[in-house]
């Protein structure tokens, strides 16, 4: 299920680094001095853009280089100025940053006060007393730096947390392997990691498996998935083995871990859970049992047209859902040959085509009655293709799962 984008800020990073990063020790004159000296400065030191201008160690003035320079190139400047005090040229209102100011400080207080900042500079004090200058290009220079340094250390954070979410999940993925003769799973987050979950266990009657979309994705869906895990693992130390049970349980686990109990008792600012389905299926009978909170699946048997499996509407956690909430079980008897497919919604919400509207659910079944006969493997990798070309050059909607097998 989809997030709003999740950004973090610089402070973490420039908290590091202050003003006095940015200090140039540059010459000064004073009120004292006449544009004489500042013309022989500016002369001097070609690379100097703002001149600042102090008294008694305290800077009250800028001298802009470009400024100054055409002022005085003007026909009978020279001799109406020459002598005068400097402070004729000066801006009277720089910026004075001090020099133990945090960097997203600095670049807060040079956005404000506008253009000048950037182009000649502000001035940077230590306890009120003038050291020196600070560029504008070296600000956006540095905290460009730091930006990029951020970005990188998010995304070593994001690939450890790939392991982490992998490692969580692999157990579920090898009884799929050793129980399942013919089947597929597509797990791929939208951003390294995501919110999409799986998990299989097997037992001596046959096997449940458990397929969900926690809210969100990248970081903050892959937190939602170790709270799902744990309440699956809970569960079933309860022995909640059936479809209908596994998903109360998980909804009481959720809301009581997030303080969502209802809208009136609610103790967090988090209303947030998954869509679910829990299968369970009875090798002996061949009966295969599922509950679905608002997860698509698709059962193509044999013979006949595919068709979608019954799904309730009410989600899994959330503050709106009743913590004894009871999710309908179905149940069918499987043939061999049978295929079912159960995808996320990452799917099913994808736009694309020629007119950027959903996948959707007709073409889903669609798709999967063209490639019935496959193995499960090359089924999931035509359907991979088939949802790769609707997407296009369209950006990823979100984190993206199917689970299939024939039986």
């Amino acid at each position: 299920m989809q997030q709003p984008d999740f950004r973090t800020g610089l402070s973490a990073l420039t908290g590091r680094a202050r003003a006095r990063s940015l200090c140039i020790a540059v010459p000064f004159v004073t009120p004292a001095m006449d544009n004489t000296a500042v013309m022989a400065l500016f002369s001097e030191h070609k690379d100097l853009i703002g001149l600042p201008v102090v008294e008694n160690g305290t800077p009250f003035g800028m001298i802009n280089r470009h400024i100054f320079l055409s002022q005085m190139t003007r026909p009978f400047f020279r001799e109406l100025y020459d002598r005068k005090s400097c402070i004729a040229f000066m801006d009277k209102q720089p910026l004075v940053i001090d020099a133990e100011t945090e960097l997203d400080r600095v670049a807060q207080q040079v956005v404000a006060s506008g253009d000048k900042s950037v182009t000649d500079g502000f001035i940077v004090t230590e306890q009120g007393r003038y050291i020196g200058i600070g560029l504008g290009i070296d600000l956006i220079r540095t905290v460009s730096d730091l930006q990029a340094q951020q970005h990188q250390q998010i995304l070593q954070s994001i690939d450890y947390a790939r392991v982490i979410q992998d490692a969580m999940l692999d157990r579920s993925r090898q009884q799929m392997a050793q129980q399942l003769s013919d089947w597929c799973l597509h797990w791929q987050p939208r951003d390294g990691v995501g919110g999409d979950y799986y998990a299989f266990h097997r037992d001596e009657h046959g096997w449940l498996a458990l397929i969900a979309d926690c809210t969100g994705h990248g970081i903050p869906g892959a937190f939602m998935t170790v709270i799902l895990h744990a309440a699956l693992e809970r569960a079933l130390q309860h022995n909640h083995r059936t479809p209908s049970a596994l998903l109360q349980a998980l909804n009481r686990h959720i809301k009581q871990t997030l303080g969502q109990l209802n809208a009136s008792q609610q103790t967090s600012l988090s209303n947030d859970g998954c869509d679910a389905i829990a299968l369970r299926l009875e090798t002996a009978s061949h009966q295969l049992s599922w509950a679905s909170a608002r997860m698509h699946a698709v059962l193509q048997p044999v013979q006949g047209e595919a068709a979608a499996l019954q799904a309730d509407r009410v989600g899994v956690g959330y503050t709106d859902t009743p913590h004894d909430y009871c999710w309908p079980q179905q149940q069918r008897t499987l043939q061999p040959g049978d295929v079912l497919l159960v995808m996320s919604d990452g799917v099913t919400d994808q736009p694309g085509g020629a007119r950027q509207i959903m996948f959707g659910k007709k073409r889903i079944q669609t798709v999967i009655a063209q490639h019935k006969t496959l193995p499960m493997a090359e089924l999931s990798t035509a359907f991979a293709q088939a949802f790769l070309h609707w997407q296009g050059n369209q950006p990823r909607r979100d984190d993206v799962t199917w689970f299939g097998l024939r039986y």
